[in-house]
């Protein structure tokens, strides 16, 4: 098996893991990167940090969607790369019991601009392995269904999985995406005014579980789909 086949095997059963290709989905050097994430030697460039009048952290200081340097825990700008909103997201699954990869990041924006459709707080992984991807996605579909029945009204969360392609090879590389998105009905004020509070039950949520070889995933004890 390749590409995505091959990280979701073995979590075919799981009702929450839904498959939502994002297009483009594309990192310049996923080896690379992988290969930096945990090697405190390895050469690091200056990150271009340029923050946006609506929070946008990218390249070019823009709102929307574009480019933005890829860093790693071990970049000396690591936390000045990271939109405030998410932080609490990307912080517990770098650290502690989970140590993954994250590749994406957004804490979500109300742009100002009606020609902007409004940005979701996501967080994405980048599995170093298949057993990784399997025991990623067990413990974060435990997280979110513990956090789902707490999560203010406005609020959903989702736990989705795509392709990343690496633009020098063209592999495709299996990944997660955990985000935070309007329930049905709801609207954008009553979403970001409920944001941070779900952030922060997700995240305590998450910090309750840990990447497990004898775990399976929350499907089995709650029953339902998410």
């Amino acid at each position: 098996m390749t590409g995505i086949e091959e990280g979701t095997a073995a979590g075919a059963d799981c009702r929450t893991l839904a498959h939502r290709p994002r297009f483009p989905n594309v990192m310049p050097d996923v080896d690379a990167f992988l290969g930096r994430w945990d090697a405190p030697a390895a050469p690091r460039r200056p990150a271009r940090l340029l923050t946006s009048a609506d929070g946008n952290i990218n390249t070019v200081g823009l709102p929307g969607i574009h480019e933005a340097d890829d860093v790693d825990p071990l970049h000396p700008q690591w936390r000045a790369a990271i939109e405030d909103g998410v932080w609490p997201l990307v912080d517990a699954l770098t650290t502690g019991a989970w140590r993954l990869v994250t590749y994406d990041s957004c804490e979500g924006h109300a742009y100002r601009s009606g020609s902007l459709t409004p940005g979701r707080r996501r967080v994405g992984v980048l599995p170093r392995s298949a057993r990784e991807f399997a025991r990623a996605a067990a413990a974060l579909c435990r997280g979110v269904r513990a956090a789902a029945p707490a999560v203010p009204g406005p609020v959903r969360i989702t736990l989705s999985t795509c392709d990343l392609t690496c633009g020098r090879s063209g592999r495709r590389h299996p990944v997660l995406d955990l985000g935070l998105e309007p329930a049905p009905g709801s609207g954008d004020d009553a979403y970001f005014a409920a944001l941070g509070p779900a952030t922060g039950t997700l995240a305590a949520a998450l910090l309750a579980q840990r990447p497990a070889a004898d775990r399976p995933c929350g499907c089995a004890a709650a029953g339902g789909r998410q």
